[in-house]
């Protein structure tokens, strides 16, 4: 069996404590830790043995589980399931061996798929890549006859483009098949078919006839998708060159800060400040299904595989090849099943690809940080083994040296563990808006979003930044590239600052020193930290409230780990034992964990009465804007939801926003969140037509969200990738009919 990366360091470690390697890798200079790993055998024998082992070829082509999954699919199809059908025969695909059969045929049925889910666009593109695999396969392979699948594939084909308007090219289409019926198969075609086929030859050269299509057109026309080449030609029509940087930011130097950017004159909320592609980035293992290995384009039906592993999957064809020019080609086969077990050090061997022979201009990167000289020798060391496993990984594995024979291992190994200790206090996250896994059609979609980190990436104009707990900046992500806005005003001379991580209203005092200091190697000095009466936040979202008169008291959670006792200034005769306080808080979560089970088990009327009860016996404990009373109302809300009480949902979503707002702040992407939801339920599901106050009130949720998603997200014209945002304009336009709608006499005055 395999042992994990973890357990193969602990191995190599103790091999070396309990020989005289450690003292030997701990006298080598900087440059020559790597070196001196890959000369020692034992390390590089256990290392090689290790990536030699079987476990790897899992990420291999095989025709074998490429038919299986394809036959899994075809049973799903006649379930009519064709959203799970699609990413099994896209499954199929990537097992498919290049330029196989099992290939083409993966390609074939997925566009029947398409052609079901009226993806016109989607199900050509499959039918021509299988077209092309047809002519270089052995028709007689796997008993499949060759010229009735091209036919099928050819009048799937007509069909699609008919319905896409395209009837120029359906001509030409219906004119080859012709050719191939009469001529070589000798197929007949059905009357109707070519009834509607005839129409087109009548009119070769009018895109304006009328054809027969596919019903429900316009119903199924689906917005663009945001791709790289739009964000590029957006660029280029505003003149902007990469990485841009705005022209308020002033790049300074003191000894305390390092390097770090001031506003040479005010910011304003809003403004965009950097907009960066990536130096190097890497797709998580996690979303090598879901997200374009190149671009980071959302895969959510049409993708290709790799042509040598079955790992991970593109948008396209342009996206392919860049991929595999500029660094794919030493990390395919067995190379995407070794990173995942690597974590962060997979982007070192992708910057080291960067900076070793690209003609990109790497002092940006070489003057960022790496702070080598403050790690201990074990972690070094850890470091060290990684870099020595890149770098066998290159030799043994890739003909990297072979196509660069300008370089010699030691300088590449060296490279590897500068960068990995570079990326340390240098790596950003991409991350991407996405709902739930619940159904798009449920109201409980709306609910439930996330915002994961779907890729880790090096920004070097945005690790000018310096951190603080309270940032003064947002930083998103459209597809890679990073942008960077003012959350709030910025005054001339006032640092930008970013957040790596510790927020003041995510974690304490002491653990934003602990992990700034254990990661980055410094003791934070933001505004925050150095003022305790700033640093109060937790006292409004932990607080307590008294067992006996219910009001707030100064006391908070944490405060029953470190007293034995808290009390009441109202009640100054009782103090109130922290054991007593906890039990309360114990029963008041299994009661919540109980009415979780009921709603997972679909229940949902016994689950609106054992959460009801858990929000109760929390309000007795905490204040109104604690993290647990959120979560109750926030449950609630979904109960009501699935019921079908739009009235009771609308309430308790609006309660939960109270709590949202104070945690996250007025301007924060949490917000405009939850007036999504809130408006969402409002618009879709409440009878507001005809009551003017609801009416201004869900438009003033929609405008605010509006305006929050704008400033932090925006970047000139290019739309960015904000699934919440595509409804906004919609809604807004659907509240403005319905105030049109109600008579003057109707209307009553409503503020916010």
């Amino acid at each position: 069996m395999l042992f994990s990366w973890e357990r193969m360091m602990d191995i190599l470690i103790h091999h070396s404590m309990n020989s005289s390697f450690m003292e030997t890798f701990n006298r080598a200079a900087r440059n020559e830790k790597v070196t001196v790993c890959s000369l020692d055998d034992y390390i590089s024998g256990c290392l090689g043995r290790w990536l030699d082992s079987p476990e790897f070829d899992i990420s291999l082509k095989s025709s074998a589980k490429s038919e299986k999954t394809r036959l899994d699919a075809n049973e799903e199809f006649k379930k009519n399931r064709l959203d799970l059908c699609c990413k099994l025969y896209t499954k199929a695909a990537q097992f498919a061996p290049h330029q196989s059969l099992e290939l083409a045929l993966s390609f074939s049925n997925r566009s029947v798929v398409y052609m079901k889910l009226k993806k016109f666009e989607d199900c050509v593109k499959d039918i021509n890549a299988t077209l092309k695999l047809l002519e270089n396969t052995n028709s007689s392979e796997k008993g499949v006859d060759k010229n009735q699948l091209t036919v099928k594939l050819m009048k799937r084909k007509i069909d699609c483009l008919i319905a896409l308007k395209q009837f120029v090219e359906a001509q030409n289409c219906w004119e080859s098949l012709l050719k191939i019926s009469k001529d070589d198969f000798k197929i007949t075609l059905e009357d109707e078919f070519i009834k509607k086929c005839n129409i087109l030859s009548d009119h070769k050269n009018n895109d304006s006839i009328k054809v027969d299509t596919i019903e429900d057109i316009d119903e199924i026309n689906q917005p663009t998708m945001l791709t790289e080449d739009i964000i590029k030609n957006s660029l280029e029509k505003s003149n902007i060159t990469l990485p841009f940087q705005s022209s308020k930011l002033k790049l300074c130097y003191t000894e305390d800060k390092g390097r770090h950017l001031v506003a040479s004159e005010k910011i304003n909320y809003g403004e965009l400040l950097i907009f960066e592609n990536p130096f190097a980035f890497v797709l998580l293992p996690d979303y090598y299904d879901s997200f374009c290995y190149n671009c980071c384009v959302p895969l959510q039906y049409y993708s290709i595989p790799c042509n040598y592993c079955c790992t991970i999957l593109f948008c396209g064809e342009k996206c392919r090849q860049e991929s595999w020019d500029s660094y794919h080609r030493w990390e395919c086969k067995q190379g995407t099943s070794i990173f995942k077990r690597i974590g962060i050090a997979h982007l070192a061997l992708r910057l080291t690809f960067e900076t070793l022979h690209s003609n990109r201009k790497n002092d940006k990167i070489y003057n960022l940080v790496t702070h080598i000289e403050d790690f201990k020798s074990q972690a070094l060391f850890q470091f060290s083994l990684t870099a020595t496993l890149l770098l066998l990984f290159l030799q043994k594995k890739t003909d990297f040296f072979q196509t660069h024979p300008e370089l010699v291992p030691d300088l590449v190994g060296n490279e590897l563990l500068q960068h990995m200790t570079r990326l340390v206090c240098n790596g950003n996250a991409i991350s991407t808006h996405m709902l739930s896994d619940y159904d798009s059609e449920s109201i409980i979609s709306i609910i439930d979003e996330s915002q994961p980190r779907i890729g880790t990436a090096i920004f070097p104009t945005s690790s000018l930044l310096n951190h603080s707990c309270d940032p003064n900046i947002f930083s998103s992500n459209i597809l890679k590239y990073v942008v960077i806005k003012a959350s709030r005003d910025i005054e001339k001379g006032e640092e930008v600052t970013n957040c790596y991580g510790p927020n003041f209203r995510r974690m304490k005092l002491v653990e934003r020193q602990a992990i700034l200091k254990s990661q980055y190697h410094f003791d934070c000095k933001c505004c925050i930290c150095i003022d305790p009466r700033k640093d109060k936040f937790f006292q409004i979202v932990e607080g307590l409230v008294c067992p006996l008169c219910n009001t707030e008291i100064e006391a908070t959670l944490s405060d029953l780990d470190i007293s034995d006792s808290v009390n009441c200034n109202l009640c100054p005769t009782e103090r109130f034992r922290s054991i007593d306080i906890k039990r309360r808080l114990i029963k008041a979560e299994k009661t919540y964990n109980k009415g979780m089970k009921q709603l997972e088990e679909n229940n949902i009327l016994k689950a609106v009465d054992i959460i009801s009860e858990s929000l109760r016996l929390y309000s007795l404990i905490v204040n109104k804007k604690n993290s647990n009373i959120a979560k109750c109302e926030d449950s609630l809300a979904k109960c009501f939801a699935i019921i079908g009480d739009f009235e009771n949902c609308y309430l308790h979503l609006n309660r939960r926003f109270k709590t949202i707002e104070e945690c996250y702040g007025k301007n924060s992407l949490e917000v405009a969140y939850e007036l999504e939801k809130i408006s969402d339920i409002m618009v879709n599901n409440m009878d507001i037509r005809q009551n003017w106050r609801l009416i201004q009130k869900a438009l003033v949720f929609v405008r605010r969200s509006k305006e929050i998603f704008h400033a932090n997200l925006s970047a000139w014209d290019i739309p960015y990738s904000e699934s919440a945002v595509a409804n906004v304009r919609c809604k807004e336009n659907l509240l403005l009919q319905f105030m049109e709608g109600i008579p003057q006499d109707q209307r009553i005055n409503y503020k916010n």
